[in-house]
C-alpha cells in the first residue's frame, strides 16, 4: 500500500506540475484547419498521415487530397498533394499504409461517377500510381493495410454479392481478389465496409461494417470469419459523414480488446465494452474516470493500456484520456496536461511514441499532439501490475463515472 500511495502523491505532483503528455507541431498544411484522417506508424521515426480539411457540417464546398509526413519522430512534418490523376476531384482518400519514407499506398474512394481503388507512391509522395484492383464500377475501397513491403490486404463494399477483399504478396504488384465465402456475405443490402475503421495486433486484421458486424482475419486477410460488435449499427469511419452512433475498437493482443461506442450530441452515451476472445464476444464495463469517445489505440507491448480521445466538435469530450487496467479506469489528461488534444484519432506504436489528430492554424501551427507521457505511463502500468487489486491508484483527481 505504501507503494501506491506514494505513486498516488507522485500523480499530483505531475498534476501541479502540468507534467506534458502532448506536443504540438504543424503538419505544414496549405490550408488553414486541415486535420488528421489517418496515422500511418512506420517505425520511432517514419509516420503518414492522411489529411482532411475540416470544414465542418457535409457536404464540404472543398475537399483535398494530401499527405503530409514526418522522418524524425515528428518534430517536423512536410507535405504534398495525392495527385490521384485527371478525376481527382471525384475521389477521396480513406488512409494511408506507410511502408517506408519513400514507400506508401493509399485507399481510395469515389464521391461520383469515376474508379477509386488503391494508389501507391514510390518516391515520397511526388507521384501516386493506381494498381490493378477495384476495377468495377460500383467498387468502393474503404481501406488498405500493408503488413511489410511485400503483403498488403484491401477492403471494399460488396461488389457482385460479397465484400470485395484484395490480397498482395508482392508490394501490389499484382492483387488477387478473394473469392466468395459466408464471412464475406453482406447480411443485408445496406450493409457497407466503414471507411478506414480498422485495428491489426501482429497478423490479424479487424474491420468494422456498417451493420455493427467485424469482419476478421488471423492470417493477413487470407481468410476471414465475422462476429457482432455490441452495437447493432455502426456510423462511417469518413469523418465528413453525419452518423448518430459510432464504434471504435483496439485490441492489445490476439484476445484481448475494448469497444468504446458514443451516440453523437449526447455525451451521456459513451459505453464501454471487452472481449478477451479475440471479438467474439464483449461485456460492458463500467468504468471510473473518463473515457474520451472518438477514437481509441491499444499501446503495443504494453498488455491492457489503451489512450482515447475525443472530436472537438463533441463538447465535453474534447481531449485524451488513457488507461492501464484494461478500461476499468481512466486517466483524464486534460487534467494534467497544457495541452488538450482536439482531432479525432489516435494512435500508438508503443509507451513513448504516438500521435493524436489535432487542426491545422497556419503552414507553421498546429495539426499534429506528439506524445510524451510514456514515464507516467510505465508507473502507472508497474503499480497496477504489482498491486492489480487496488485500482484507486490510477484514477484522475476528480474522477467521473461512465
Amino acid at each position: 500500500m505504501k507503494k501506491l500511495l506514494l505513486f498516488f502523491v507522485f500523480f499530483i505532483t505531475f498534476s501541479v506540475q502540468s507534467q506534458i503528455f502532448w506536443t504540438e507541431y504543424a503538419t505544414a498544411q496549405p490550408i488553414n484547419d486541415t486535420g488528421v484522417s489517418s496515422i500511418s506508424i512506420i517505425d520511432t521515426n517514419n509516420t503518414w498521415l492522411n489529411m482532411f480539411w475540416h470544414c465542418g457540417m457535409p457536404p464540404c464546398a472543398t475537399t483535398i487530397r494530401q499527405y503530409s509526413k514526418t522522418t524524425n519522430g515528428g518534430t517536423s512534418w512536410i507535405t504534398g498533394t495525392i495527385d490521384l490523376g485527371l478525376n481527382s476531384s471525384d475521389l477521396l482518400v480513406g488512409n494511408i499504409s506507410g511502408i517506408s519514407s519513400t514507400v506508401a499506398y493509399a485507399s481510395v474512394y469515389p464521391i461520383a461517377s469515376t474508379l477509386g481503388g488503391i494508389w501507391k507512391t514510390a518516391d515520397g509522395g511526388t507521384t501516386w500510381t493506381r494498381q490493378n484492383a477495384f476495377n468495377d464500377t460500383n467498387s468502393f475501397a474503404d481501406l488498405v493495410h500493408f503488413w511489410n513491403a511485400n503483403e498488403g490486404v484491401a477492403v471494399g463494399n460488396s461488389v457482385n454479392g460479397y465484400f470485395e477483399v484484395y490480397t498482395t504478396l508482392n508490394g501490389g504488384n499484382t492483387w488477387t481478389r478473394l473469392m466468395s465465402t459466408p464471412a464475406l456475405l453482406p447480411i443485408n443490402t445496406s450493409e457497407r465496409i466503414c471507411v478506414n475503421n480498422f485495428t491489426v495486433t501482429d497478423n490479424t486484421i479487424w474491420v468494422a461494417t456498417t451493420s455493427g458486424r467485424i469482419l476478421k482475419s488471423s492470417d493477413k486477410g487470407a481468410t476471414w470469419v465475422t462476429m457482432q460488435s455490441p452495437i447493432p449499427e455502426i456510423g462511417s469511419g469518413v469523418l465528413f459523414e453525419i452518423t448518430q452512433r459510432f464504434g471504435q475498437m483496439a485490441f492489445t493482443d490476439q484476445n484481448g480488446g475494448l469497444f468504446i461506442t458514443f451516440e453523437r450530441n449526447n455525451a451521456s452515451g459513451i459505453r464501454l465494452y471487452k472481449t478477451s476472445d479475440g471479438g467474439g464476444t464483449w461485456s460492458e464495463i463500467m468504468y471510473t474516470g473518463y473515457a474520451r469517445s472518438y477514437d481509441i489505440s491499444a499501446i503495443p507491448g504494453m498488455p491492457n493500456a489503451y489512450v482515447t480521445v475525443g472530436e472537438e466538435y463533441d463538447g465535453i469530450n474534447t481531449g485524451s484520456s488513457f488507461t492501464v487496467d484494461g478500461g476499468l479506469n481512466w486517466v483524464d489528461i486534460n487534467s494534467v496536461d497544457e495541452l488538450v488534444v482536439q482531432g479525432a484519432i489516435v494512435a500508438m506504436h508503443d509507451a513513448d511514441h504516438g500521435f493524436a489528430g489535432g487542426y491545422s492554424t497556419t503552414a507553421t501551427e498546429g495539426g499534429i499532439f506528439v506524445w510524451g507521457g510514456g514515464a507516467m505511463l510505465r508507473q502507472a502500468h508497474l503499480n497496477v501490475s504489482t498491486f492489480p487489486g487496488d485500482k484507486a491508484v490510477i484514477a484522475s483527481p476528480n474522477p467521473t463515472t461512465g
